[in-house]
């Protein structure tokens, strides 16, 4: 059984439930998580789903995450998602109480890479003991992450990496012989012949994209504070030629599908597009 499930299992529920200083007794809220801890999940998630709705963002959060937790626990298809909502409220101790809790569902159901972005995550946003466990626990998920395998050798043949021991060779030298040239192409074929799509894209999140790269920097430099409250990747100014034009686009992250950057801009809550690189 994945072990980052004892972070979501005692502590960090308390810290991110219990800290206020004075409770509104009888508020959905409190009705859920006193439910939660004493184990009646059905209850809790139904009382955490009405808090959710509050209009107030603390509150709406909190509840997001005890929907996810309580949903966790019985095996609902839409905890997940309920912890993500929670991930971007304004609370960073509830914030990273759901990556955490992100964590164990993504490990269970195999996507390694996944739980271990977002452990990291919450590792960012925790606070004594239990950042330090989030730590460890990115690292051992990091260092369970499956190895990618380097291409076969007949792929690298077929590459021309291969040895080419085999090229066929000039009468009377061992000299190979010369390549032929290609035949020149039609133009008006070209339309004709589809585009091999890239076998390394990776997915970015781009926030905005300027002629002038002062105005990028000055993007850039104001979305830093924001993607560090939310453990995302420093924005980073790109330039690109677009129909030879040269771009300027903010940036952040490079994910390695499209569906862990679609969460990522979900998190961070602001209006942007998913891009499509191989750098």
């Amino acid at each position: 059984m994945p072990r980052c499930l004892n972070i979501v299992a005692s502590a960090l529920v308390l810290v991110a439930l219990g800290c206020e200083t004075t409770r509104r007794v009888g508020t959905p809220l409190d009705r859920a998580r006193e439910f939660y801890e004493d184990g009646d999940m059905d209850d809790a998630f139904s009382l955490a789903s009405e808090a959710a709705a509050s209009t107030d963002a603390a509150t709406a959060q909190r509840g997001q995450l005890v929907a996810g937790l309580s949903g966790m626990s019985m095996g609902r298809p839409d905890a997940e998602s309920w912890l993500l909502k929670a991930s971007s409220g304004p609370d960073r101790e509830s914030a990273g109480t759901a990556l955490a809790s992100m964590a164990t569902i993504q490990e269970r159901s195999g996507r390694i890479e996944a739980a271990a972005q977002s452990m990291h995550r919450a590792s960012m946003m925790l606070t004594g003991s239990e950042q330090s466990r989030a730590r460890s626990e990115a690292q051992r998920l990091a260092k369970a992450m499956p190895a990618k395998s380097p291409p076969s050798s007949d792929a690298a043949k077929a590459a021309g990496l291969g040895s080419q021991s085999g090229a066929p060779t000039v009468a009377g030298t061992n000299k190979p012989e010369a390549p032929k040239k290609a035949a020149k192409t039609n133009p008006a074929n070209k339309a004709q012949t589809p585009l091999a799509k890239p076998t390394s894209e990776k997915w970015t999140l781009q926030a905005g994209a300027f002629e002038s790269k002062k105005k990028a920097d000055v993007l850039a430099s104001e979305l830093e504070k924001e993607t560090d409250a939310r453990g995302l990747p420093v924005p980073e100014v790109v330039t690109v030629k677009v129909r030879g034009k040269t771009m300027y686009r903010v940036q952040v992250g490079i994910y390695d599908t499209r569906d862990l950057a679609k969460a990522a801009l979900e998190s961070w809550g602001r209006k942007g597009i998913l891009l499509g690189t191989t750098d």
